[in-house]
């Protein structure tokens, strides 16, 4: 099983928008298995899917009011089911409830049976599905980011280096610590988005309050606050540094 490799399952009308999915988990360092660009030319279509199911380390159902457990559909489900009964917590479903047109998708008309039991989520917008994605996946396969790699012996005593952070710091330190403790500054077919903690911290005025959410992120990153953990300087998690100086914000 490949640790990140996450296996994208779809209709094939909503193709164009799982590939903006796609081409966002690449940057953001994962490998998503996507049907034909997987599977070489005349390879057995079911063994392929099994396969790919197989040696991924998750899969993201995206339902939309196309979606049909039917035909292919029915086999990627059956085998994501098995996978999950086999892997237990090693293995993820991921199910996505997306507007793809227009109105929002009647979930019990558009949720497969068999996939009812597990989690579903209906985010909102783009960057709150890449939240749920994210947040969804195996730990085990994750950067464990409790414990920090910087000696305490180099760090400033918390006193002095809350002192010196901005409010806009702060704020957002606090957000993600009474969240998911994630802190997310995604660029996305719609501008930048910031969120920490599940919260979005971009309100209307655009790409002026974008700027001032991203140096708080790059701030808290220069403490050594948070850590990317995507490796692309877009995803980020608390250290226990972190942690602990949110604790003492918010018991102040």
């Amino acid at each position: 099983m490949d640790g990140k490799l996450i296996f994208l399952s779809h209709k094939g009308s909503d193709k164009n928008m799982v590939l903006e999915y796609k081409g966002i988990l690449e940057k953001l360092g994962y490998k998503p298995w996507l049907d034909e660009e997987a599977m070489p030319a005349g390879a057995p279509l079911e063994r392929s899917l099994l396969k790919g199911m197989q040696e991924s380390c998750a899969v993201i159902f995206f339902v939309t009011a196309n979606f049909k457990d039917e035909g292919f559909l029915e086999t990627e489900i059956n085998y994501a089911v098995a996978e999950k009964r086999e892997k237990g917590d090693r293995f993820a479903i991921i199910t996505l409830i997306l507007d793809d047109s227009g109105g929002e998708p009647d979930i019990e008309s558009v949720v497969p049976p068999l996939l009812k039991p597990y989690v579903w989520k209906q985010p909102k917008s783009q960057l709150q599905a890449l939240e749920e994605i994210l947040r969804a996946l195996p730990k085990d396969i994750r950067n464990d980011s409790a414990n920090s790699n910087t000696p305490s012996s180099n760090l400033v005593s918390r006193q002095e280096i809350g002192s010196e952070l901005s409010e806009d710091a702060k704020s957002v330190l606090k957000e993600a610590a009474t969240g998911n403790g994630q802190v997310l500054c995604i660029r996305t077919f719609g501008g930048v988005g910031v969120r920490a903690g599940g919260k979005s911290l971009v309100g209307d005025d655009g790409p002026r309050e974008a700027a001032r959410w991203k140096a708080a992120v790059e701030e808290l990153q220069r403490h050594r606050y948070i850590k990317d953990i995507g490796y692309k300087g877009e995803v980020f998690e608390l250290t226990k540094a972190g942690w602990d100086m949110a604790d003492s914000l918010l018991d102040a």
